[in-house]
């Protein structure tokens, strides 16, 4: 495995089966590695695992489909081998659709990424394995590729020029590791559409004598080999009889077209109901999954959202009772600064009879006591009590009788507007 998180270097596919013959032909070799999956591993194995399985399954689907021949795995690799470069291009662009379409439903860390590279090159072939330069080269360009990305040699590029309505960036020259000579990459361009693979001509459903005669005379030559060489060429490894490898049957294709881009369950529904062995089947159950998903994904925003709204409105309340409580404190606050101020009044006229000086200060008053610093008595000011005057007489009483800051003090307000207060108390100061 390689992961573009750590250095490890793409995945070289050299395992060969012993005692096969070798030999060559030219293949459209196609390498494919998830991104981070090590970190993501470390950090959810059973999560990653089972992410790892679903995107495996629709790998494998849509590489089958297309005709292509999975040559090997390696945990998060795989390697595939077609017999056409625009196949091969094909399968690269519908399995990077498919798996965003999952990865979409994911949270941001717990979406797996993969990355694709094909060349188009001779390879050498022992068995059921591929090895040399051109499959290396595809491993080595996978390994350049961004994250949901592809890239494709020159060699692959020259070949689907024209043929599939996609767009291309040429990254020039490129060196890879272990392979002699540059090569030239070309990115397919991010966006790019899937182009429609065109409808499997129909079989034959009659076949002449002679045809049917040499079929048979085939069949039997071929198990009179297999049974020579038995003990040289192993059994090849057992096909995958499942739905994903199923061929589209008539019409499927443009079924499966009309509501590959749904997002109503009921849709692909009906397409699983009417093909349930249909070549999409792995497709579109992992597009329901991905439905599923974003609207499971859709009601926790929801519901994020209405608890944040019902926060912001126990806020706001709360704020407002508390501006409620300032603005009474406020007011408050200046109505006795007002009262400070009058009690600090000088008397209005200095000419007033002895009567008037005794009465005109009669009615309700709000007292302010005041203390400097006394040794280690900090300074303090308290309101105390409202008292009334009358004809001019004035008690100010503070505390309850008998306990430490108590005091009664009483006066009478001369026809000067002098005033003499006289009392006792218990003084509530340190060391008094």
């Amino acid at each position: 495995m390689s992961d573009s998180d750590d250095s490890a270097q793409p995945t070289e596919f050299r395992a060969v089966r012993s005692g096969a013959p070798m030999k060559r032909r030219l293949a459209a070799i196609l390498a494919t590695d998830a991104v981070g999956y090590s970190r993501m591993m470390a950090a959810d194995e059973e999560g990653t695992i089972r992410t790892l399985a679903a995107h495996r399954a629709v790998i494998d689907g849509i590489i089958q489909y297309h005709d292509g021949r999975i040559v090997g795995t390696a945990g998060d690799s795989v390697l595939a081998e077609f017999a056409s470069p625009v196949e091969a291009v094909r399968c690269a662009i519908e399995i990077q659709d498919a798996l965003k379409t999952r990865n979409d439903s994911f949270p941001e860390e717990k979406r797996l990424l993969f990355r694709i590279g094909i060349n188009l090159g001779d390879v050498m072939v022992k068995g059921d394995d591929l090895l040399g330069d051109g499959v290396n080269i595809a491993a080595r360009l996978e390994g350049l590729a961004e994250p949901g990305g592809i890239l494709v040699s020159s060699s692959v590029y020259d070949q689907i020029s024209g043929k599939l309505s996609l767009s291309f960036t040429d990254l020039g020259e490129q060196t890879l590791k272990n392979i002699p000579r540059a090569v030239r990459a070309f990115r397919v361009a991010p966006g790019t559409g899937i182009p429609t693979p065109p409808a499997k001509a129909p079989r034959a459903r009659g076949l002449s004598a002679a045809a049917l005669a040499a079929i048979v005379a085939a069949v039997i030559i071929v198990a009179g080999l297999g049974a020579y060489f038995g003990g040289v060429f192993p059994p090849s490894k057992p096909q995958d009889t499942t739905s994903a490898t199923t061929k589209p049957a008539e019409g499927e294709v443009a079924f499966w077209e009309s509501m590959r881009a749904s997002t109503d369950p009921a849709e692909l529904e009906a397409y699983l109901a009417k093909y349930p062995q249909g070549a999409f089947v792995a497709l579109a159950r992992a597009r329901l999954e991905s439905i599923a998903a974003q609207r499971a994904e859709e009601s926790r925003r929801a519901e994020e959202t209405r608890k944040k709204a019902e926060a912001d409105a126990v806020k706001a309340k709360a704020e407002a009772e508390a501006a409620r409580k300032q603005a009474e404190a406020d007011k408050a606050a200046s109505a006795k600064a007002k009262a400070e101020a009058a009690a600090q009044r000088p008397p209005q006229t200095a000419s007033a009879s002895p009567a008037q000086a005794t009465t005109r200060f009669d009615g309700s008053w709000a007292p302010v006591q005041r203390c400097e610093q006394f040794e280690d008595n900090p300074p303090y000011s308290t309101q105390l009590r409202p008292i009334q005057i009358h004809n001019g007489q004035v008690t100010i009483q503070r505390g309850q009788q008998g306990t430490n800051g108590w005091y009664v003090i009483n006066g009478t307000i001369g026809g000067d507007g002098a005033l003499v207060l006289a009392g006792s108390g218990v003084s509530g100061l340190k060391g008094y």
